[in-house]
Order: C-alpha cells, then sequence, then structure tokens
C-alpha cells in the first residue's frame, strides 16, 4: 500500500470512502438518508411511510409483491455490501429500515388512516431501537445480510401486528 493511501480503520469509514462512488453503497444507504448524522434509520422509515402513504399499493396482493420485491432488493445489495466492505448492521445502511417499516405497515395499507401509520411508524421505531427478544437474539446471532434484514423484518411484523390489533378494538 503506498504512503498517502489513508487508512481505512472501520466498516463505516470504508463505506464512507465509497458513498456516492458505488451504488451499492448508495443503495444500501438508502440514496443517501444513512449519512444523515442523526437517527437515519428514523428518517428512513419515515421516508418510507410517507412514500407508501402517497403512493403504496392498495390491494393485499400488491402489498405481498412490494414486500417480496423489496425483500429481494434488500437481501441482494446487502449482500454485496457485506461480502465486499465487510459490513455489518452499521447505522448508515439503511434499506433494511426500508423493509421492516413496509413490513410494519403491511395491514395498514388499505385503511389510508393516518393515526394507523404514525402508530405503525412509532411501535416499528421502538422495537427496531430497544431490540427486545426474539429481535435481540436474532441480530447477535444471525450472520451477514440476513442477520442485518431479518432484525427489521421481525420488527416490523411486530409493529403490524399491535397496529393491527388496535384497528380492531377500534370496532
Amino acid at each position: 500500500m503506498p504512503e498517502d493511501t489513508p487508512l481505512i480503520e472501520s466498516n463505516v469509514e470504508q463505506l464512507r470512502a465509497h458513498a456516492f462512488k458505488d451504488p451499492l453503497v448508495v443503495i444500501a444507504t438508502g440514496f443517501g438518508i444513512g449519512w444523515i448524522p442523526v437517527a437515519p434509520g428514523t428518517v428512513a422509515s419515515l421516508v418510507i411511510a410517507l412514500i407508501f402513504w402517497f403512493f403504496g399499493p392498495d390491494s393485499i396482493v400488491y402489498q405481498y409483491a412490494v414486500i417480496f420485491l423489496l425483500f429481494l432488493v434488500t437481501r441482494l445489495m446487502l449482500g454485496f455490501v457485506v461480502r465486499k466492505y465487510g459490513a455489518k448492521d452499521e447505522s448508515c445502511i439503511v434499506l433494511d429500515e426500508f423493509l421492516g417499516m413496509a413490513v410494519a405497515l403491511f395491514w395498514v395499507f388499505e385503511e389510508k388512516v393516518w393515526w394507523l401509520y404514525v402508530i405503525a411508524f412509532l411501535i416499528f421505531r421502538i422495537l427496531d431501537i430497544v431490540k427486545p427478544w426474539p429481535i435481540s437474539w436474532v441480530e447477535q446471532r444471525v450472520p451477514g445480510a440476513y442477520g442485518i434484514i431479518l432484525d427489521d423484518v421481525i420488527a416490523g411484523a411486530g409493529a403490524a401486528i399491535v397496529t393491527h390489533l388496535i384497528w380492531l378494538t377500534q370496532y
């Protein structure tokens, strides 16, 4: 290594060095959202909630399709980023938050009730930040891209279930 080449010490620094050069990093960081200095996961979750509010699928079949395709893209992109940069569940990687929030909104898409979106968002963020069991277990024991993805999918599923139960109690 030449003397003038900077030493890259952490996975985050490797990702930052390729932040807007490598399309894989651009996608994994939510098109730059991951580089927001405060709460990038929360901002990413809010962005996907707003996108789904205005442009979200309105039938159960489309909901399955959107979540399935988002899962495939997330798995593919994060698989490449993990292999290429040795990335872990870094805070700058927010593509998994997009997927988790989409799962959290699963039963809410059709309703278009603003307070259900807020509840799903808040519960998802709490579960994703606090990481109660089984989320913490998955995060610690599942390696690679699946480990990065599955903790958010489980948090999203928990948020979807709680939000749906709240919705059902309204009748």
